[in-house]
């Protein structure tokens, strides 16, 4: 399986979006494969892959080496897009509705886990902190573990999605103290935390990877600024900023196109706020080294028949992640 996985993650990867219908609520999965070819100029359409679990109380998650988990706390659902197959976890007991979920990947010992936040009591500035951390191992057992030692910390929000490099989850948190933001980072192995300094503590960005990288994506609406921090040294907490000027970018497109993610091209993507099934919508793609914006015209959906799906004309993207393989993982 680990040769697979070797050979699918050097063959182009795709986009996954999850989309919404606008009057359903129902929350669906869709590919788009992407293209490197600068000079492209087929009109690809997005797939469908399969229905998942709605909002709100889902965690906004990538999917990590194939498979994606998502689902509310009274039952996770690991799915893996590939094959349409899904195993539901164990529930967790506790009382409590917000628990925060991460997924991370081991690729020394092919691993899969699923670190599950369960929300407390409020701690200082009013913050509600974890009150406890479970990890579950797919495939040994499938029961969760306590983790006993962790630092003081809680989810910034499930809008705030997480990144999984080289058996290394990352994700934005809040702290304890009078700091607002910091990087949390878990080493799916070990299982063990690292509490990475921000580069700026008043911004919510998004956790994205860049050049192979663990990075922070925020656009500035007011001075039309694209900011990329990149983690240079964790353990010396040094970030590199790559900061650039584009009305394309950070003005114009900021109210039709979001910005969600990098890919491995090293190009930010943007996708519309909301697309219709029967129109087609462009996903921009903007280079920040090379300062070039190129667009893909996608033409609309291969399934239009997916229930709940044709009684919604309109629909929101609620995320956008690069990376997604072929996995053919049995679940």
């Amino acid at each position: 399986m680990k040769l697979y996985l070797r050979k699918s993650s050097s063959r182009p990867q795709s986009l996954i979006f999850t989309i919404e219908g606008k009057e359903s609520g129902k929350h669906f999965f869709f590919s788009l494969l992407q293209s490197q070819d600068q000079g492209e100029s087929s009109s690809p359409v997005v797939t469908y892959l399969m229905n998942c679990r709605a909002l709100p109380y889902t965690t906004i998650a990538p999917s990590v080496h194939g498979l994606v988990c998502h689902g509310l706390p009274s039952g996770l659902i690991v799915s893996n897009p590939s094959t349409r197959r899904s195993i539901t976890l164990p529930k967790i007991d506790t009382r409590s509705i917000s628990m925060y979920h991460h997924l991370g990947y081991d690729p020394i010992s092919g691993d899969y886990k699923v670190l599950c936040m369960v929300k407390g009591k409020h701690g200082g500035w009013g913050r509600h902190l974890a009150n406890e951390l479970r990890v579950l191992t797919l495939g040994k057992g499938n029961f969760w573990r306590m983790v006993e030692d962790f630092p003081p910390h809680c989810l910034c929000t499930h809008e705030t999605p997480d990144i999984c490099i080289n058996g290394v989850l990352y994700y934005v948190a809040l702290l304890d103290t009078a700091v607002s933001h910091a990087v949390m980072s878990f080493d799916v192995r070990t299982e063990k935390f690292h509490l990475i300094e921000g580069p700026d503590p008043n911004v919510r960005p998004k956790v994205t990877r860049y050049e192979g990288k663990p990075a922070l994506l925020f656009a500035g609406i007011a001075d039309c600024r694209l900011n990329l921090w990149v983690l240079e040294d964790a353990a010396k907490h040094e970030w590199s900023k790559m900061s650039y000027v584009s009305t394309t970018v950070a003005c114009d497109a900021h109210f039709f196109h979001h910005i969600f993610c990098a890919n491995d091209a090293g190009e930010i993507v943007m996708a519309p706020e909301s697309v219709c099934s029967s129109k087609p919508f462009e996903v921009l793609y903007y280079h920040p080294r090379k300062k070039t914006m190129r667009s893909v015209l996608v033409e609309g959906f291969s399934e239009r028949k997916v229930p709940f799906w044709d009684k919604d004309p309109c629909h929101n993207i609620i995320s956008v992640f690069s990376g997604q393989l072929d996995n053919l993982m049995f679940l």
